[in-house]
C-alpha cells in the first residue's frame, strides 16, 4: 500500500532536509491500519464531524496507534470492535500493556448513524460523555443503539473491501486478560497464561497520500490489502531520501540491546522467506530472546519465549531446504534439526564470521537474509557473558548470552530480551559494521541517530537520569518551527553495552544528541528544549554540521 508521500525543499539558512517537509492535505483525508490480520483504510467525514476528524489525526500523527492493539470485540447487538486506548510496550505482562497517552478531550459532533462499517469516537467513560479522547470502535452491524448514546460521533467510513479484515476480527476469540479494560480482548490463538495470546495489534496507522476516489480507483475491491503481489506500495515505489534505501520486506529486530535489520531475499528462497514472515505477522517472535551464543561463530533466536522463560514458541510445520547462498559474516539462516535438511521451523540465526563450512551440512543451511543495519547491535550481543543453563531451562540453553549476571538465577531481567520483529519499507543506511559501505560503495559514518525523511522520524537510545531508553520522535507539522514529539507508545528500556545515546536532562529541560545523519550529512551537537512535558515534544535549538 502507498505510504504517504511528502514534499521537500531546501531551505538556504538551514542545510537539513528535515526542516521543510509539508504534507498534502486532502478534502477528504484517508487513513490506513496496517494490523497483523491485514490492511485496511478508511475516509475521514471531515466535512460532518471536522473536530472529531481533526482529533483523531492528531493521534495518528502523534504515533499513538503504533503499536496499539484493538482491546474490545462484540459480537452481539451492538456488534462492534474497539481500539485506541492500550499500547503494548512489549515487556510480556501485564505492566506492559499501558494506557495511550490522551490529549484534551474534544466536545462531541452531531452524530452521523451509526451504520456498518463506520467509524465512531466514543467517550473515555459512559457516564462522562464529554471526555472524548483516543478511543474509537468500528461498527460490525448497524448499531443504532449509538446514534442516541451521547458522546458518541461517526467521524469515518471504511473504504473498499476493508471491511474484510474488520469481519475477519470479528471471528476471533475474546477473552479476559485479567485487568480492567482488557476483559474481552480479541485474539488469534487464546494460550495460558492469557498475557501470551497474539492480539490484534496496530503495526502502523498513516495517512494515505490521495483522496478516497484515487484510492478506489488505485487498489478497487482491494480494500487495502496491498494488491494481488501483496506490495504494500500498490505497485508504486516511494522516493527514499538521500543515506537511506528501500528494501522489499525487510524486517527490523527490537532487542533490549540494540536494533539490527535485515533485507530478506525473496527472490532466492521465497518458501523460507514467507514462512519468516508468518511468524512475524502473527507476532508470535515478540517477547523471545536469544537463547544462544557462540562468539566467532553465530547468535541464535526465534524459538523460545521470554515469558515464561524458556518455553517453546508455537511452531508451524517444517518447510523445505533452500540453501542458495553462502553462510557469510552478516546473513541470516535458519536453524535445523542435526541430519534432517528440511527441518527448519522458527529457528534463525546471525552468522558472526565466514561460516562457508555450513554451506556443505547435509545440503547446506539456507541464508535468507543480510544485515543491513545494527550489525554493531549483534556483535554487542556476541561479546555478552555466556550461561551454561541446561540444567535449569533445558538442553538449548547450553550457550546462553546474558546482559546482567546477578544472583538471584537467570530471569526475564538477565536475558537478550527480542522485544519485537516488524516489517519495514525504509531503513536508513546505516551500515553500522566498521568500515561497511553503502550500495554506491562509499563509506557511511556512524551515528547517534539517522533521520528517514520518508517518515520523517528518527530512532535513537536516550540516557534519562540512570536509565537508558529508545525512543522514535516524529516530526511536529502542526507546530511552528522544527519541533518533534516522541512517539509514547513505543518507549521500551534498553540495556547499556556503550552504544551511542543523547542526553536527557530532566532538570533543565535540554536534550542533546551527538550526531544525527540527515540526508547524507551528518549533524552534530545537536540541542533540543522540552517545550511541552504532556506530549513529550522538543523544540530544535541548534546544531552544527560537518
Amino acid at each position: 500500500m502507498k505510504k504517504p508521500a511528502y514534499n521537500t525543499f531546501l531551505l538556504a539558512a538551514i542545510p537539513l532536509i528535515f526542516l521543510s517537509f509539508s504534507i498534502r492535505v486532502t478534502a477528504q483525508t484517508v487513513t490506513c491500519f496496517d494490523t497483523n490480520i491485514g490492511s485496511f483504510c478508511v475516509e475521514l467525514l471531515e466535512t460532518e464531524a471536522p473536530g472529531t476528524s481533526q482529533n483523531f489525526l492528531g493521534y495518528l500523527n502523534q504515533g499513538s496507534y503504533r503499536n496499539s492493539f484493538f482491546h474490545l470485540l462484540s459480537t452481539e447487538s451492538p456488534a462492534y470492535i474497539q481500539g485506541g486506548r492500550f499500547a503494548d510496550l512489549g515487556g510480556g505482562d501485564l505492566s506492559s500493556l499501558v494506557e495511550i497517552f490522551r490529549r484534551p478531550s474534544v466536545t462531541p459532533e452531531t452524530s452521523l448513524e451509526n451504520t456498518r462499517g463506520t467509524l465512531a469516537m466514543v467517550p473515555d467513560d459512559l457516564a462522562n460523555p464529554d471526555v472524548i479522547t483516543s478511543q474509537f470502535i468500528i461498527n460490525l452491524t448497524d448499531n443504532p443503539q449509538f446514534d442516541d448514546a451521547e458522546g458518541t460521533t461517526v467521524f469515518a467510513r471504511i473504504l473498499g473491501d476493508g471491511l474484510d479484515i474488520v469481519d475477519a476480527i470479528a471471528t476471533l476469540p475474546a477473552i479476559s486478560l485479567g485487568a480492567e479494560g482488557l476483559e474481552q480482548v480479541p485474539v488469534i490463538g487464546p494460550e495460558v497464561p492469557a498475557i501470551n495470546s497474539v492480539r490484534v495489534n496496530i503495526l502502523d496507522a498513516y495517512i494515505y497520500d490521495g483522496t478516497a476516489e484515487e484510492y478506489l480507483a488505485e487498489f478497487g475491491g482491494s480494500g487495502g490489502n496491498g494488491g494481488e503481489d501483496g506490495d504494500d506500495n500498490g505497485g508504486e515505489t516511494p522516493t527514499p531520501g538521500e543515506g537511506e534505501v528501500l528494501y522489499k520486506d525487510a524486517v527490523c529486530v527490537d532487542t533490549n540491546v540494540g536494533e539490527f535489520c535485515m533485507q530478506m531475499l525473496t527472490d532466492v528462497t521465497p518458501i523460507t522467506v514467507q514462512n519468516f514472515l508468518n511468524y512475524v505477522n502473527s507476532s508470535r517472535y515478540d517477547d523471545t530472546l536469544i537463547h544462544r551464543s557462540v562468539p566467532g561463530f553465530v547468535i541464535q533466536g526465534g524459538g523460545y519465549r521470554a515469558n515464561p522463560l524458556g518455553a517453546s514458541i508455537e511452531r508451524d510445520d517444517a518447510i523445505q531446504n533452500e540453501f542458495n547462498r553462502s553462510n557469510l559474516r552478516g546473513t541470516v539462516a535458519m536453524a535445523r534439526l542435526g541430519g534432517i535438511e528440511n527441518s527448519a521451523t522458527s529457528e534463525w540465526y546471525v552468522n558472526l564470521a565466514n561460516n562457508s563450512q555450513l554451506d556443505g551440512v547435509d545440503g547446506g543451511f539456507t541464508v535468507f537474509g543480510e544485515i543491513v543495519s545494527g550489525m554493531d547491535v549483534i556483535d554487542s550481543i556476541a561479546n555478552l557473558p555466556i550461561s551454561d543453563q541446561q540444567s535449569t531451562l533445558g538442553s538449548p540453553f547450553g550457550e546462553l548470552p546474558l546482559v546482567d549476571e546477578d544472583d538471584d538465577g537467570v530471569d526475564a531481567d538477565d536475558i537478550v530480551l527480542v522485544q519485537r520483529i516488524y516489517i519495514t519499507d525504509v531503513i536508513a543506511n546505516e551500515m553500522a559494521d566498521s568500515g561497511a559501505t553503502d550500495n554506491n560503495n562509499e563509506t557511511t559514518p556512524e551515528t547517534t541517530a539517522q533521520y528517514s525523511s520518508l517518515t520523517q522520524s528518527f530512532k535513537l537510545d536516550v540516557k534519562v537520569n540512570s536509565e537508558l531508553y529508545r525512543v522514535t520522535m516524529f516530526r511536529r507539522e502542526d507546530l511552528a518551527g522544527l519541533s518533534f514529539s516522541v512517539n509514547t507508545s513505543t518507549i521500551i528500556t534498553v540495556n547499556d553495552v556503550g552504544q551511542d545515546r543523547g542526553i536527557m536532562d530532566l532538570d533543565s529541560g535540554i536534550f542533546t544528541i551527538p550526531t544525527i545523519l540527515v540526508g547524507g550529512q551528518v549533524v552534530t551537537d545537536v540541542v533540543l528544549k522540552l517545550t511541552d512535558f504532556a506530549t513529550l515534544t522538543f523544540r530544535l535549538e541548534s546544531y552544527n554540521t560537518q
